[in-house]
């Protein structure tokens, strides 16, 4: 045997006995299920620890990790089921009582939940008590339990959130600023603090740290369509069209039938001139267009950019009826209408645009376009 076959049969050996020994050390599910779980991934969480209990169907440690994964991805029924299987092994998690009034709370079952933490003074209990209270539209009730659970012992980081959310939902971006600062001092680093950190700042007008928040969220969820869509509206507004890029096909690729990404595709494909593009993918999904006024404004358009006046005409005139006052589609529809000669019907439409508070250049544009016609 040639040293060259013996040095070969070596090195397969090599190989062998290495990937042999590689195949003896199995990354522990219940290792990584805790580590998705800090880092929060929880569907990765979850499947982690549904392979832990693979191995031991009584294992308490994934049972409970599981349930709190399935409660933060909005599983309230299954985590019901995982209580159950963990009640079956002479176990309980110590705030069982807080995560089952959740899961009720995510089935609707109010009046349940609320019985789960009767007799709790928690903060917790008190976030729960102030959802229950939304629910039902009780506004005064659900505030007034926010404020007994800033008042209360445990932790506090969950409540926050909820309260800042709640205020933000509202609107009243002062009520929801001094729980957003703390959850922020908890739990910087938390989806749900940078959401609600993300939301305050576009109340505020604040574009820049309302899209530095967003990309946090997609550093931690690069998936995550609530994310995905608010980075990509306000880095619209600063004008970063080179990062839109990647974040809309990002969620195109993810969320292949939804019809916010395919809005946003065609607008790419619009601001760069490609109105065949643009007209082509809106036209696939005509049937779904019918219900975002956006994307059927952006088809019009499309039609309009290649000629085809009538069928523009069709899809913006009944936008501007039921929305007089949107300056997007009065432009539109008033240069459908200049190009179909109808000048008088475009003054009409551009006319209240064009003398308003906000009015633009282009806008007065458009009315001596359609004055001069």
């Amino acid at each position: 045997m040639t040293a060259r076959s013996l040095s070969s049969l070596a090195l397969a050996g090599l190989v062998a006995s290495t990937l042999g020994a590689c195949s003896l050390i199995m990354p522990d599910p219940m290792e990584q299920a805790q580590e998705a779980f800090e880092a929060q991934n929880y569907h990765a969480a979850r499947d982690d620890a549904l392979r832990a209990l693979q191995q031991d169907e009584s294992d308490q440690e994934a049972l409970e990790l599981l349930a709190r994964a399935q409660l933060a991805m909005g599983l309230g029924a299954d985590v019901l089921v995982t209580l159950e299987r963990l009640a079956d092994t002479d176990a309980e998690a110590a705030d069982a009582s807080l995560i089952e009034a959740e899961a009720l709370l995510q089935m609707e079952e109010r009046e349940l939940a609320l019985e789960a933490i009767e007799g709790h003074d928690s903060a917790e209990s008190w976030r729960l008590r102030a959802l229950a209270a939304l629910q039902t539209g009780d506004v005064e009730t659900a505030e007034a339990a926010f404020t007994r659970g800033r008042e209360a012992e445990g932790d506090k980081r969950k409540l926050f959130t909820a309260e800042a959310s709640h205020y933000l939902d509202r609107g009243t971006a002062d009520a929801a600023r001094f729980a957003v600062g703390e959850a922020q001092r908890l739990s910087p680093t938390r989806i749900e603090t940078l959401f609600v950190s993300a939301r305050l700042a576009q109340l505020d007008e604040e574009p820049n740290l309302a899209a530095r928040a967003y990309l946090a969220i997609l550093e931690i969820a690069p998936n995550d369509r609530p994310a995905l869509l608010g980075a990509i509206a306000e880095l619209d507004k600063l004008g970063r069209i080179d990062l839109i890029r990647e974040l809309i096909q990002r969620g195109r690729t993810t969320y292949p039938q939804d019809i916010d990404f395919i809005f946003l595709t065609a607008s790419l494909y619009g601001h760069d001139g490609n109105w065949q593009a643009a007209r082509d993918l809106l036209q696939e999904h005509e049937g779904v267009i019918a219900s975002h006024e956006d994307a059927r404004a952006l088809y019009g358009q499309a039609l309009l950019e290649l000629g085809q006046f009538e069928l523009a005409h069709a899809q913006l005139a009944p936008l501007n009826r039921r929305y007089p006052g949107n300056p997007a589609y009065a432009r539109i529809l008033t240069r459908i209408l200049i190009e179909l000669g109808e000048n008088g019907e475009a003054q009409r439409v551009i006319r209240p645009i064009a003398i308003g508070p906000d009015a633009q250049d282009i806008d007065r544009e458009l009315l001596q376009l359609a004055l001069d016609a």
